[in-house]
């Protein structure tokens, strides 16, 4: 919801410049918190990193009014990404928990689809709910619809079972150990290749949610989160299907087609000219993005180490917050707050699009997950 009118916002509070940090600051918290998360939910519950990662994004929410400055903003912004470094570990986690193989890819297509309508309808209400309530308002919205969803975590069941044998397994006792990553807890080497993946795709995500609004605002376009509302329908069908086909063909052939379309999908919207042209670009955008979450997901479930899953799924996200820092900055750099700059930047996303189909066709050969 925060994220079409964030750019207006920032710019006039005299920050500009900085836009790249709205998504920035708080991918960099996020990615800090990855190792931590993980380790909490293979070791001590996962629900607990559910409620932490909730409760901060309410706290943080209700806290925005009371810092109308640039440098009060970015401080949330960066203390807001703590909250994603924590929920989504913890929601993968308990997810992949339950999967039965040969179902990741279809399971993980559900997941996503109830990712991409939130996403979706938060977009479209946010321009709505701020010209009704002012920021004011939205922040309060936010808040209020994150307090709600700390009651839905209340009803998640966990096998605790589960997390305790994975701390006695590896001789964790104490709460230190148990919360503190070690340096081969950190990253997972054996989700490497979906990562990879997960970084360029995020890139080019980062790079549509920095110039998306300005892109609307500047061909008139109201609500600055039409965009990402009108691919909702296809993006829910195409995520359930593309999920299927995942467990069909692998992982590897879908995020092809997904990396082959985000290329496509990216010179279109660089070169959108009108309203209709944008919007028609989004349902580009969103089949191909729809197609390669669930595979990397997926992915990533069936490599991760049985016993490090939370480090596995927090190494995935780690390279999704780093996706999207590169892609904000570099989107920045390459735009420079110039319309005439959109296509460039665009352009920049559809050849990292193609470098991910390339790292795929070089590493196809190399199957073999490496546990540790």
């Amino acid at each position: 919801m925060l994220i079409p009118e964030m750019n207006e916002y920032l710019t006039d509070l005299g920050g500009a410049d900085y836009k790249w940090m709205i998504l920035g600051l708080w991918t960099i918290a996020a990615a800090i918190t990855r190792p931590f998360s993980g380790k909490i939910a293979d070791n001590i519950s996962r629900k607990s990193v559910l409620y932490i990662g909730v409760i901060i994004s309410v706290i943080v929410s209700f806290s925005y009014p009371f810092f109308m400055n640039v440098v009060g903003f970015l401080i949330l912004r960066f203390l807001h990404g703590f909250s994603t470094g924590f929920q989504p570990t913890g929601a993968t986690a308990l997810i992949a928990d339950v999967i039965p193989e040969g179902k990741r890819g279809e399971a993980m297509g559900i997941f996503g689809i109830t990712i991409t309508i939130g996403f979706s309808l938060g977009q479209a209400l946010g321009s709505s709910v701020k010209a009704a309530f002012q920021m004011e308002g939205l922040f309060m919205t936010c808040g209020i619809l994150g307090a709600l969803s700390i009651l839905l975590i209340l009803g998640i069941k966990e096998n605790k079972e589960t997390v305790r044998k994975n701390a006695r397994e590896k001789g964790y006792i104490s709460l230190y150990d148990k919360i503190i990553p070690k340096k081969d807890e950190i990253i997972g080497r054996e989700v490497l290749q979906p990562s990879v993946i997960m970084f360029l795709s995020a890139n080019v995500a980062g790079v549509y949610f920095l110039l998306v609004p300005d892109f609307s605002q500047h061909l008139g376009i109201e609500n600055k989160g039409l965009f990402f509302a009108v691919n909702v329908a296809i993006v829910v069908l195409t995520r359930f299907v593309a999920g299927r086909f995942v467990d069909l063909w692998g992982a590897r052939r879908n995020l092809y087609i997904s990396l082959s379309v985000l290329a496509v999908g990216c010179l279109v919207t660089g070169s959108a000219a009108s309203e209709s042209h944008f919007l028609l670009s989004s349902l580009v955008y969103g089949f191909g993005a729809a197609i390669g979450s669930p595979a990397v997901m997926a992915w990533t479930a069936d490599l991760a180490n049985p016993i490090f899953k939370g480090r596995g799924m927090g190494t995935m996200f780690i390279a999704l917050e780093l996706g999207f820092l590169s892609g904000n900055f570099m989107g920045q750099q390459i735009y420079q707050n110039n319309p005439d700059n959109f296509f460039n930047a665009f352009l920049f996303a559809a050849i990292l699009s193609i470098i991910g189909v390339v790292y795929l066709f070089l590493t196809q050969k190399k199957k073999k997950p490496i546990l540790n």
